[in-house]
């Protein structure tokens, strides 16, 4: 519900304006000094003692659930917005108002009060609505809630308006009675018709609530289903080994490699194209890798995949394509269903997709749903058995070339991979070497941060510049590229 105070024109300093309007000086003064704990006192303190006759007491009792209301209301506004005496002063004013106007006419006091009561067994509960349901997301219920409250106003300004017309004309005196009457009896089909109002939105409430909570709970059964998806297809961490390796690389290792041509031509193409980057095993390949991974600066989706020795669930061929694919639509926060049946239903050993070529199918499906071009990043490919090379090699062959968008595959291993994967000529294809010359920068930026490191740290105890340099050019040489 809006904050009345920001409301234009606001309807609850309307209603009291046009309430305030025709009355005299005396009753201005007895409405905006209405509290309750003065609303069943006539006028000043000194009649005070009427609240102990027992026409007061039965009054008292007779409007108790409408004070008992219009608390409540206030009340919950009083929470809701701090603007309860914005509402409440109006409310008792015009009730306190009517009440001394009717006193001085009693044929009709008895009658004002009964309906009034009667209003007060009608009038929704504002707190029981509070707090079940949120003010702020269910506007309609909580304004509904006020217009209800916004008519006593409306209906204290009527009642008084009828009693002076009944004061001053003898022919309104004779037949007013039945025209006053029907007034109470509409009065209170009025209040049924907020209350139906109120219960009609407070329906509507519900109904809204309930389908927010259904959505949450397919929500959360999609959310648990996509992950059980996930998951079947590939167990394999290679943000874990990713992390391994960036842990352990010295900062700057790798830029030789990303300001070589090749590279930067490899980037930039806007179509599917092979970089190969072979050297001997312990040259540092995979810290090169996750160097080049983290340099990425590209719109589309990467994937990246380690093939790790001592890890032989990395070296099987259905692993490495459904790991892919598994990257590929983490990226995706809602999986066709059609590929989440198909991932369900295909052949399973338990750890792994048993079928390699279904695994590729899905990885295929995959990369259609991500933005491209796509990064495929496989390091270490040398390391799985020959007939794996081959197989993992002639399906990455028919991916960049049956694919419709652009694949950019980096590949590390062994000099022979170029000829495993048999590419089409029309695919560009090239090769960086890594080589003791190409990678003795990186090592000797990583032997030279070690050993500074180590003296500060108080391991290593050289004083003489000369000798740190010496063990560096020694450390560097006897790497020899490894």
């Amino acid at each position: 519900m809006a904050n009345p105070t920001n409301a234009s024109p606001d309807p609850w300093e309307l209603a009291k304006s046009r309430f305030l309007e025709d009355l005299d000086p005396h009753e201005k003064d007895i409405f905006n000094n209405a509290t309750l704990e003065n609303i069943y006192y006539s006028t000043s303190n000194t009649n005070r003692d009427d609240a102990e006759k027992s026409k007061t007491r039965g009054v008292v009792r007779k409007l108790g659930p409408l004070v008992s209301a219009i608390e409540s209301y206030g009340g919950a506004f009083d929470a809701f917005a701090q603007i309860s005496p914005q509402y409440l002063s109006p409310i008792w004013g015009s009730i306190r108002v009517l009440l001394v106007v009717a006193g001085s006419y009693s044929k009709f006091y008895d009658k004002i009060v009964d309906t009034l009561g009667r209003i007060g067994d009608i009038l929704p509960r504002f707190r029981d609505y509070e707090r079940i349901y949120d003010g702020q997301k269910h506007r309609r219920l909580y304004q509904a809630l006020s217009n209800a409250y916004l008519d006593i106003i409306t209906l204290c300004s009527e009642f008084r308006t009828s009693i002076r017309e009944q004061k001053n004309s003898k022919v309104r005196r004779l037949l007013k009675p039945l025209a006053f009457d029907k007034q109470f009896d509409e009065a209170i089909e009025r209040f049924r018709r907020h209350r139906q109002n109120v219960v009609d939105e407070a329906e509507t409430c519900h109904m809204i609530e309930a389908a927010e909570q259904r959505d949450a709970q397919l929500v959360l059964f999609a959310e648990e289903r996509r992950r059980k998806l996930l998951e079947r297809l590939s167990k394999v961490d290679c943000k874990c080994r990713h992390r391994k390796l960036k842990e352990s690389r010295h900062e700057g290792t790798g830029a030789w490699f990303t300001s070589s041509p090749e590279f930067e031509q490899w980037m930039k193409a806007s179509y599917s194209s092979v970089l190969c980057c072979y050297g001997i095993p312990g040259c540092g390949k995979s810290v090169l890798v996750s160097s080049v991974i983290d340099s990425f600066d590209v719109t589309g989706t990467v994937v990246v995949y380690y093939c790790d020795y001592s890890d032989k669930r990395t070296l099987e061929p259905s692993n490495v394509f459904a790991t892919l694919a598994r990257q590929a639509l983490e990226q995706i926060e809602i999986l066709p269903e059609t590929l989440a049946l198909e991932i369900e239903q295909v052949e399973h050993d338990g750890e792994k997709l048993a079928n390699s070529q279904a695994a590729l199918i899905i990885l295929q499906k995959s990369l259609e749903l991500v933005p491209g071009p796509i990064f495929v990043v496989l390091d270490g490919l040398d390391e799985a058995t020959e007939p794996s090379q081959l197989l993992i090699c002639n399906n990455l062959k028919q991916l960049i070339e049956k694919s419709g968008v652009s694949v950019k595959l980096f590949i590390t291993g062994r000099d022979e991979l170029g000829s495993l994967l048999m590419l089409d000529s029309n695919v560009p294809f090239s090769r960086i070497p890594i080589s003791s010359t190409a990678i003795s920068l990186d090592i000797e930026n990583y032997v030279r941060s070690s050993t500074r490191r180590r003296i500060a740290d108080g391991l290593l105890v050289i004083t003489d510049p000369d000798l740190a340099q010496l063990i560096v050019d020694e450390l560097v040489k006897g790497a020899k590229g490894m």
